[in-house]
């Protein structure tokens, strides 16, 4: 039967605490002695007694020290201590006086040349300050763990949430997107064009791509994906207003090598098809896309009708900032220029 992964992540634990601090009382034992080195010594202070510091060290980051920041409870917790303590002296005087009574309670002679030994109480005292700097550094270990998992957690959320908001975004560009399309086939149907049916099937290929991109930030599509939804796109809006010449399409470098955030660049080019120049192929819109492994840069040029002035651009190119900031923060350049009569926009993004 295997182990839970809460026991195997313990198990892990206790395999990186355990020669870790080993090797740390043995340097500082070492460091703090010189050579020559008394190695059965530092064997039984470092070694077996390293070991003792240990249990307590492990069982405090395990039992009281836990407990007390799930409940916040003080007197428990130092209960738990005390009892901690008394048991590891106990164990510690029990084994030093039944095997090193000469390296550990050892204390001198009399004057009749009698060895004197450490009783219980001077050994539990002279223990006190060694067991309260190692529950000092299992506090601290506690804490420093307890932090870590804080900001993980805190990071799953914040991921979540911008998980969330994106998804609320591409919904909205989405809902947008699609009534759009939706009016250029109902027009296409009540002139009764045969060209409906391959607006529908050219719709269909687009819902189908949106539905399988995933909410997550990070998520990046390949390029040539994205220009084939944004050719779809081009091919709804030149059925609708039956001219092929009124979109222009550049494509400079290798879109299989790249890859980016999806539904990030049809915005841009719904925005002109709505204000710009419908069906005037000496006044076309003109779309630019080049990639590199290390930039991309997307143009899109239109010209205004002179009849309609839209004060805003819809949702589409504030939910484009937005989207923007989430997946390509401090990498991203947006450049818009507006005039009377025309209007450009051109996203640059550093890989």
């Amino acid at each position: 039967m295997p182990l839970p992964p809460e026991n195997i992540r313990r198990w892990k634990e206790l395999a990186v605490l355990l020669p870790a601090w080993l090797l740390l009382m043995y340097g500082l034992a070492v460091l703090g002695t010189g050579f020559p080195v008394r190695w059965r010594y530092l064997h039984i202070h470092q070694g077996v007694f390293g070991l003792l510091n240990f249990t307590l060290f492990y069982t405090a980051i395990r039992w009281p020290f836990p407990q007390f920041l799930e409940g916040r409870k003080v007197l428990p917790m130092l209960a738990r201590l005390l009892l901690l303590v008394a048991g590891v002296t106990l164990l510690k005087y029990f084994i030093a006086d039944n095997f090193f009574r000469e390296e550990v309670l050892y204390q001198g002679y009399r004057d009749n040349h009698v060895k004197l030994y450490r009783t219980f109480w001077p050994y539990a005292r002279s223990a006190f300050w060694t067991h309260g700097w190692v529950l000092c550094a299992a506090m601290a270990y506690v804490l420093f763990r307890a932090w870590l998992e804080a900001d993980k957690r805190r990071q799953q959320l914040s991921r979540q949430q911008q998980e969330a908001e994106m998804g609320i975004l591409k919904t909205q560009l989405n809902v947008h997107f699609l009534m759009n399309s939706l009016n250029s086939i109902y027009s296409l149907a009540l002139v009764r064009s045969p060209q409906v049916i391959d607006a529908t099937r050219t719709l269909s290929h687009i819902l189908e791509y949106m539905t399988e991109q995933p909410p997550a930030a990070e998520y990046r599509s390949p390029l040539s994906d994205e220009i084939k939804y944004l050719e779809d796109f081009i091919a709804v809006h030149r059925l609708r207003t039956g001219c092929d010449n009124c979109v222009q399409l550049f494509i400079d470098g290798d879109p299989q090598a790249c890859r980016i955030a999806p539904m990030l660049l049809v915005p841009f080019v719904e925005n002109a098809f709505k204000h710009g120049v419908a069906n005037q192929p000496a006044k076309p819109v003109t779309i630019r896309l080049e990639c590199s492994p290390q930039r991309f840069a997307f143009t899109v040029h239109n010209f205004k009708m002179t009849r309609r002035k839209d004060k805003t651009g819809g949702i589409g190119l504030d939910n484009v900032r937005r989207r923007l900031e989430l997946v390509y923060p401090r990498q991203y350049e947006l450049q818009i220029e507006n005039s009377e009569e025309e209007y450009n926009s051109t996203l640059h993004i550093s890989w």
